[in-house]
């Protein structure tokens, strides 16, 4: 074994990791500020954190989340537009018109419910790197869907909710969402969009220069919200504030069309109460995050004005607040001198989301004079985004729901999901499938659909060699007719498949960056056992050189699956703002079995030690299994008798050995599978300790 000797050295943080400005400045866009995540059990730590918003750093203190960077996110915007319009001069439109609004409801009841209510079509683009559906960030459908009940609760304080209030100034906004049911085109939708862009995570920079720009929908007709993955997993979300520009009297520049709407972080997004299978993070997972933001998408300021107890948030029924609430506290009174406490339960606060429940009557003056007056608002009044599109008789979508490879398995079964997109009743689909393209199948689908009615499908088994590969499905034909839309036809999931490596020896080189302490890593065997593991290391000035490469050897046994993973405590890799780290497994020879740097929190590479070549591992290739699928005998058959398997042995999808026994007769090889449950299962055979086939099979 190599020990790795770490440095026990405290090196105090340099000086700009101590540093928090507070300094607030009164901006329109909003991005999620930091708080505890769970005030009930965080502590203070005095051990700050670093996280890069917009091209600069921030320091926020260790447990912390941000929640909303208002003042980075406009420099961000002013350094793109000069002519941006200023806080002063958004404040002088808008108020005479306010009061132009409260004077029209002066003589109406408490929470003036006297306007037509003005629903508002809404476009959620679900950003992936090709993740099967429901998994990290590629979340369900179901998820979305309660987050527009939520907005919809909580702006209209619909009794019996989580939305409703009996605080006197509280009011009803007579604002509604929903999902748009036309894309650009006029084709059918749901409102959903999802879409692979090849990439796990975005900063905010690259959200904004290039994920909205080729993924919005007119800005005019909806409301774009965009569900990612943050580089930085501790951000919650932001929005962009209306512009004013084409109005008398103010600013004629418009600000950023495209742009234009909300961004969430994907764990933040819908409500756990509506939809329990997403993926949430507490204390944030009732979807108050998203009614924050499209709060300040429609014209709202924090209730403590971004400043103190001097300064307003131009709501005279909102108390006047010395800084933002977080957790769920009650009696709180920031700024004695002025009447009133805070209030915390104000959606434009920071408090929990089980702890918000208003907006005010003036609250509403500012959402409905922006929806009457500021471009791109306006015009959604108009939009005919909730006019029903285009539907074909003949249009089925298709999209992969898993993969079901195996530990260290060369074989896997995919599994499909065809919906019946089309008005006529979907009887037959034609899809072809296959890997990189190659040596395509064709399954031929009968059945019975209705229109929005799906079924999923599992295909016949796939085999393919280590490394990165593509697997992709077409319908070719829907109804034995040519599918008349033709957009919805692919889909397309990246994945990996274990490679064999010949050595039994592998070699590390670790290329930490400034902050070793963040940094760990193991290597552990197919058991689970760590067999190696280094870090934290030690921290170093930013203005020093990096230390020399930590380089370790690994002597690893034939014929087990290996995983390593590296973590980094502030999910911001190693790699380049502090310090170009970097990591790399390799073989004597330099054949390179992981490398990276560039991750986000944690990074896993798997690989298989093998005591004979590639080839020499896959000789058990020519053994099948029938019948596949099965309810209780599967027998194992091998073409060449030489290649009889001396041991099988069943896994589940989730990794665990459920059975193995030596084969010593022919009785062996016909396995009793009856006290399964239904489902898909690994059949992994071995010979000579060295030569093994995993395939799958489906109980039934």
């Amino acid at each position: 074994m190599f020990l790795i000797h770490t440095k026990n050295q405290h090196i105090e943080l340099p000086f700009s990791k101590h540093i928090h400005n507070m300094k607030k400045i009164i901006f329109f866009i909003t991005l999620c500020f930091f708080f505890s995540i769970n005030p009930t059990f965080a502590q203070v730590n005095n051990t700050p954190s670093k996280a890069l918003l917009f091209g600069k750093n921030k320091i926020i203190p260790e447990g912390s989340v941000i929640r909303c960077a208002t003042t980075e996110y406009e420099e961000y915007l002013k350094s793109k537009n000069p002519n941006r319009i200023s806080t002063a001069e958004f404040e002088q439109w808008i108020a005479p018109k306010i009061e132009l609004e409260k004077n029209k409801k002066k003589n109406a009841a408490q929470g003036f419910k006297t306007n037509a209510v003005i629903t508002i079509p809404v476009v959620v683009h679900v950003i992936h790197n090709g993740d099967l559906l429901g998994s990290d960030e590629n979340i369900f459908d179901e998820q979305v869907i309660s987050q527009i009940q939520v907005l919809n609760e909580d702006f209209r304080k619909k009794a019996n909710t989580p939305g409703f209030n009996t605080n006197s100034v509280g009011a009803d906004v007579e604002i509604e969402f929903a999902l748009a049911k036309r894309d650009p085109s006029g084709i059918s939708s749901n409102g959903i969009n999802h879409v692979n862009l090849g990439r796990e995570s975005w900063s905010t920079v690259d959200i904004d220069g290039s994920l909205k720009p080729q993924t919005q929908w007119n800005p005019e007709k909806y409301l774009n919200i965009w569900v990612v993955k943050f580089t930085k997993t501790d951000l919650l979300g932001y929005a962009q504030f209306p512009s004013a520009s084409g109005l008398p009297g103010i600013n004629q520049d418009e600000g950023f069309a495209n742009t234009d709407g909300v961004v969430i972080g994907y764990t933040f997004f819908g409500s756990s109460s509506y939809f329990t299978g997403g993926n949430y993070t507490t204390p944030y997972d009732k979807g108050r995050t998203t009614s924050h933001e499209v709060g300040h998408w429609l014209g709202l300021r924090h209730i403590w004005g971004d400043g103190g107890c001097d300064v307003d948030d131009f709501c005279q029924d909102t108390p006047n607040a010395g800084q933002e609430n977080t957790g769920c506290p009650s009696n709180i009174d920031s700024c004695p001198a002025s009447p009133g406490l805070d209030m915390v339960e104000n959606y434009m606060d920071y408090t929990d989301d089980t702890c918000m429940n208003i907006f005010t009557a003036d609250q509403k003056a500012r959402m409905i004079t922006v929806m009457n007056n500021s471009v791109r608002r306006a015009s959604l009044k108009t939009s005919d985004a909730l006019t029903p599109g285009v539907i074909f008789a003949n249009d089925a979508s298709t999209m992969v729901i898993n993969l079901n490879i195996p530990p260290c398995g060369t074989s896997f079964i995919p599994v499909i999901r065809i919906v019946n997109k089309g008005s006529a009743t979907l009887t037959q689909a034609s899809i072809s499938y296959g890997i990189d393209n190659n040596n395509l199948q064709t399954y031929n689908w009968t059945g019975s659909l209705a229109n929005n009615e799906s079924q999923n499908i599992t295909l016949n088994s796939l085999t393919t060699t280590g490394g990165n590969h593509d697997f992709s499905s077409t319908i070719t034909s829907t109804n034995r007719k040519t599918d008349q839309n033709s957009a919805n036809n692919s889909d397309t999931i990246n994945f990996d498949i274990t490679k064999n490596y010949a050595s039994n020896t592998v070699v590390f080189s670790l290329q930490q960056d400034y902050y070793g302490s963040e940094t760990t890593w193991n290597l552990t065997n197919s058991a689970g056992t760590v067999l190696y593991k280094g870090g934290p290391y030690t921290d170093l000035p930013e203005t020093g050189p990096l230390p020399d490469p930590i380089k370790a050897t690994f002597d690893l046994a034939g014929n087990d699956c290996y995983t390593f993973t590296i973590f980094d405590t502030q999910d911001d890799g190693i790699c380049c703002d502090f310090g170009n780290g970097s990591y790399t497994v390799s073989t004597p020879t330099n054949e390179i079995i992981a490398t990276g740097g560039a991750f986000g929190g944690t990074q896993s590479k798997s690989f298989r030690i093998g005591s004979l070549s590639t080839v020499d591992i896959e000789k058990l290739n020519s053994v099948y299994l029938y019948p596949n699928p099965t309810s209780n005998i599967l027998n194992v058959v091998s073409e060449n008798k030489l290649n009889t398997p001396e041991v099988y042995t069943i896994i589940n999808t989730l990794g665990q050995i459920l059975k193995s026994k030596k084969i010593e007769s022919a009785e062996d090889l016909q396995i009793n599978v009856s006290h399964l449950s239904q489902g898909i299962y690994f059949l992994k055979l071995s010979k000579n300790q060295s030569e093994t086939t995993t395939i799958p099979f489906i109980k039934k």
